[in-house]
């Protein structure tokens, strides 16, 4: 007989190896696809593609008795950053920010509208409490960050299909004209005349081509997230200086944000709000009692803004790993029940009910098919992410 720690040793390599061929059949047969990782946790970003045979609508056809099935007993919690009208010339920021166009999201919310049971932030801390019972198959529709087409592209859109909205500030952008540092690092690297610069953090890079220029942009975003708050805007100057351009004016981002007479407007109208931090950190990346100042802070002023009790918060990037218990229990201090991550979902009520401040949220990536959608919101990018361990 073996000892115990090999016969241990030789079950989890089994299990791997279960779980690689898996995933190797899951590739091949076209179930699982990766797409861009846009700053959230990067196993919601596995999601299930249609099955090649099918026509569009047969698919959707087909997954409807499979999303009653999922979707029952499930809280489904869907996140964007930004959706935009086509055609719009002005400067639009970080790409990858960039979740949906005006037609793909009104064709989205209307299958969610279908096949689902939206409700709003409120529903969702009344039972939590135990004051009121949820739907079959519960969805909320969330916004992360305060672009201002969440005001004018995306609420008219869920407003008029009487779907609720719920989006989470970070409250050092709103009404002040600075960008996020995404957005300026794109406008950088969008604008310079430079066909390939040594960039700081992550070295030589070509700058010929838009795509290039894309993808330096997105390198270089994803390692200074990992970098200390206060070594962000020294990253900054240096990223400028080595694309020879100028750091420009808060007018070149002024109409990418919502100011706070567009969260009150709104609130008016119905969209809840939730705290996001207020200068969006990676909460793991500076000391605790600076996030939960963060925390507490963004969630004041969203209080104050809007004049109704904030029921909700997100936490920036949303990994497991950018957040801990301390920032948990920060939320909870604050005398807010809910909190979100982008740990892929859907999540069952039981689980929602014992993790309130950590619920999984379905993340929707740019040029997403209705297939795809549909897949995600039926749980496989979790699926996908139990497999890959």
């Amino acid at each position: 007989m073996k000892p115990a720690a090999e016969t241990s040793a030789a079950g989890d390599h089994a299990s791997g190896s279960i779980q690689q061929e898996s995933s190797r059949r899951g590739r091949q047969e076209g179930f699982f696809l990766t797409s861009t990782r846009n700053g959230g946790a990067p196993d919601n970003h596995i999601v299930s593609d249609s099955i090649p045979s099918l026509s569009h609508s047969a698919f959707l056809s087909a997954m409807r008795p499979v999303v009653r099935l999922v979707a029952r007993g499930c809280l489904t919690v869907v996140c964007y950053h930004r959706v935009i009208r086509r055609g719009d010339k002005r400067f639009q920021g970080y790409k990858p920010t960039i979740n949906a166009s005006q037609e793909a999201f009104s064709e989205q919310i209307e299958y969610l509208r279908a096949n689902y049971d939206p409700i709003s932030l409120s529903d969702l801390a009344a039972w939590i409490d135990g004051r009121r019972g949820l739907p079959p198959q519960p969805a909320l529709v969330t916004f992360d960050d305060g672009y201002r087409d969440n005001a004018e592209v995306a609420w008219p859109i869920m407003r008029e299909r009487g779907v609720p909205a719920v989006i989470f500030l970070a409250t050092d952008y709103i009404g002040t004209g600075r960008p996020f540092i995404w957005d300026l690092a794109a406008y950088l690297f969008a604008t310079t005349t430079l066909t390939s610069a040594n960039v700081p953090l992550v070295g030589l890079r070509s700058l010929a081509t838009d795509a290039h220029r894309d993808a330096a942009t997105a390198t270089w975003v994803d390692a200074m997230k990992r970098l200390p708050g206060a070594k962000r805007s020294e990253a900054v100057a240096s990223l400028a200086k080595a694309l020879d351009i100028d750091v420009p004016g808060q007018e070149i981002f002024e109409h990418l944000y919502m100011d706070w007479d567009d969260v009150r407007r709104l609130a008016r109208e119905g969209v809840e709000f939730g705290g996001h931090t207020c200068s969006h950190p990676i909460l793991t990346g500076i000391s605790e009692p600076q996030g939960s100042w963060e925390i507490e802070e963004s969630i004041r002023r969203v209080t104050e803004a809007t004049g109704f009790k904030t029921l909700g918060f997100a936490y920036p990037n949303g990994s497991s790993r950018d957040y801990s218990d301390t920032h948990e229990k920060a939320v909870l201090k604050s005398g807010v029940p809910l909190a979100f991550s982008l740990e892929p979902g859907p999540m069952r009520l039981h689980d929602v009910s014992k993790r309130r401040t950590g619920i999984r949220r379905i993340y929707v990536g740019a040029h997403e098919s209705m297939p795809r959608f549909v897949a995600k919101l039926s749980g496989v990018a979790r699926l996908a992410h139990a497999l890959r361990g």
